[in-house]
């Protein structure tokens, strides 16, 4: 990785003076780019409607059926699923894309776990009942985490539930950002304490170990064994913790271009259909 001077410069100082450069980093962290267009750039059909769900939240709809709710990650957008989309609606499925708080055209200059959450609720408050929710990297580890609390669609959650490329502990994500950019072990400390100062919760809260007894939906799993920006041991810790959980692992497509991949979208989308007609009452 290629460190900006000026980061590598605040990262140096991080040996001498961590609290003063943790505030630095912590903004890096929580402020997304808006003009940040990760692969795979695919077309997106043109959507249905333009969802204003309040609080300057934003989604879009694409077809008619039992809703499926996408989420995509940090600095991530709607178009990555748009072959996710098409292959929902040929289906017979309602596809409705979150833009999540600060990026696409929904508010906000930052997004931390807390509003990430808050965001899938509004979604699912507004929308009702939803078949299944789709996640991409973080989106996906916020989904699961609001739908934990939640449980099934007949509690305001979903039937099932599909992570990709998704973390499973938001504290490993901090200390992976803090050595990409070169901190010092102190600076890492700082920084991970300015994380948690200013969004109110200890990183350790978001970790699928507190959750995985409560999880009772089926979780299908995907990630690619060459992913080089979430490990794929994230989605295997995350298999092991939960009993409804299945794995897929892929090879060599890295964090994003699986959302592209026809096998990959073949199976998110033959999981959500497989329990169209499955019971909830369990849930």
């Amino acid at each position: 990785m290629h460190t900006p001077l000026p980061v590598a410069a605040f990262a140096a100082a991080s040996y001498l003076a961590p609290s003063l450069v943790a505030p630095f980093f912590r903004r890096m962290m929580l402020t997304p780019r808006r003009d940040a267009r990760p692969a795979p750039r695919l077309e997106l059909p043109v959507a249905d409607e333009r969802l204003d769900l309040g609080d300057g939240l934003v989604a879009w709809r694409w077809g008619q059926g039992p809703t499926v709710l996408l989420v995509h990650g940090f600095e991530g957008n709607r178009a990555q699923f748009g072959a996710v989309i098409e292959a929902l609606v040929m289906r017979g499925f309602t596809a409705v894309a979150l833009d999540v708080p600060a990026h696409g055209e929904s508010s906000g200059h930052e997004l931390t776990a807390v509003k990430f959450i808050a965001a899938i609720e509004r979604a699912l408050n507004r929308l009702g009942p939803v078949h299944s929710v789709i996640g991409h990297s973080m989106g996906g580890a916020m989904a699961l985490f609001t739908l934990a609390r939640r449980g099934g669609a007949k509690r305001g959650g979903a039937r099932n539930v599909a992570l990709i490329s998704a973390p499973s502990a938001l504290g490993r994500e901090l200390r992976r950002f803090a050595r990409a950019v070169g901190l010092s072990k102190r600076g890492t400390t700082a920084f991970i304490a300015s994380v948690e100062k200013h969004v109110g919760r200890p990183a350790d809260d978001f970790d699928v170990r507190h959750i995985a007894d409560v999880v009772e939906l089926p979780v299908l799993l995907i990630h690619d064994q060459n992913d080089r920006q979430v490990p794929v041991l994230e989605s295997a810790r995350s298999a092991h913790m939960l009993s409804t959980a299945e794995l897929i692992v892929t090879r060599g497509l890295g964090h994003n271009r699986l959302l592209a991949d026809p096998t990959v979208v073949a199976s998110v989308v033959d999981f959500v259909v497989q329990e169209t007609t499955g019971s909830d009452s369990m849930l």
